[in-house]
């Protein structure tokens, strides 16, 4: 049999839940897999829900199995880990892959990121993908290329056990555009470019809003985190630059499709954003955007030869944007459109070998 471990919940509002949700959904329509759900907030069920698993893939064989990175912590909270067990857990992982086909979905490497992004607890994380990637039976699907190939290097994976389905995005449906009127500036003369995503400072938010300050261009912010924004812009001259607040996903996707381009800001000098692929890529794709972007090598490289995106450093933004013209940007849209279908979910699971 094929099992799918669901192990999330919640409000889909960034990239790894929304990649989650969209396994879930696939896996969901699938008649030969079954679904085992492990989401619960009660201690008590979450402990019975592990020794279940335990329990059941031990006496089964040759069963199919497809859990995300995440699950294994819904499995085994961190404090186990911390506790001394790592080695025992990783033990049952092990044991589990020799009697079934494991896959372990990589949406992103702990370590790597928090290293990059300075976060906290950098030796829980090396340890832990240490230990993970040293299991040589099990099968990694990874969101990107270059996250692929760096593991295969850095952790001597082999190449046969992984890999890589790219983050993707639901197709845009057709909606009644009036609706959202009121949200977006109705300018014909002017270029409407927006960012979707985290909004939290440190994520070169301050330099894009810089760069509109000084453009005659609109600027449209949507995700969460953002509210500092209002506050930042509380009395400003140029009203060219709108934080609009936190949709859902096909929402989001539904007011962006009214806009003209869409903006990934991200420090291409850090390691993580280059070997990372980031979900709002297709995102803007599927709502038929063409895509600045700073030069982030995953992102340049799947987008090789399209012609549907431009990759600038940041501080060449402000010219790129100022001699930017309509004409050329409906011309970069009509590109789009002939290739985002490759990008929807629908067309990027199907190539999962499962």
């Amino acid at each position: 049999m094929k099992f799918y471990i669901k192990h999330f919940k919640g409000i889909v509002s960034e990239g790894g839940a929304v990649r989650n949700e969209a396994f879930y959904q696939y896996f969901k329509m699938r008649a030969d897999v079954k679904i085992m759900d492990l989401t619960s907030m009660n201690i008590l069920d979450r402990i019975i829900n592990t020794l279940k698993f335990i329990f059941y893939f031990s006496v089964r064989r040759n069963d199919y199995i497809y859990l995300h990175m995440g699950a294994i912590f819904v499995l085994f909270p961190t404090f186990l880990f911390r506790m001394g067990l790592s080695r025992l857990i990783f033990i049952m992982l092990d044991q589990i892959s020799k009697k079934h086909v494991l896959h372990i979905e990589v949406n992103d490497l702990p370590f790597e990121q928090s290293k990059d992004l300075e976060l906290p607890n950098l030796s829980f994380c090396q340890s832990f993908q240490k230990n993970l990637f040293n299991l040589k039976r099990i099968r990694f699907d990874f969101a990107s290329n270059s996250m692929r190939n760096y593991v295969i290097n850095e952790y001597q994976l082999k190449a046969e056990q992984c890999q890589v389905i790219l983050n993707g995005s639901d197709k845009l449906e057709v909606f009644d555009q009036t609706i959202y009127e009121s949200l977006l500036v109705k300018n014909s003369n002017k270029l409407k470019y927006v960012y979707v995503g985290s909004l939290n400072k440190g994520r070169q938010i301050e330099d894009l809003i810089g760069i509109f300050k000084q453009s005659q261009h609109e600027l449209f912010l949507l995700g969460p985190g953002g509210q500092w924004i209002a506050q930042e812009l509380k009395g400003d001259t140029t009203p060219n630059i709108k934080y609009l607040g936190v949709f859902s996903d096909p929402i989001a996707l539904q007011i962006s499709s009214l806009c003209d381009v869409g903006v990934i800001p991200y420090d291409d000098s850090r390691f993580y954003y280059n070997i990372c692929y980031p979900t709002k890529v297709s995102f803007y794709l599927a709502a038929g955007l063409p895509i600045l972007s700073t030069r982030l090598s995953e992102t340049q490289g799947v987008l090789a030869h399209k012609n549907i995106a431009c990759f600038l450093p940041i501080d060449a933004w402000g010219e790129y944007i100022s001699k930017s013209t309509i004409v050329e940007i409906n011309t970069l849209k009509q590109n789009v459109l002939f290739y985002r279908s490759q990008f929807y979910w629908s067309s990027l699971l199907e190539g999962l070998n499962f």
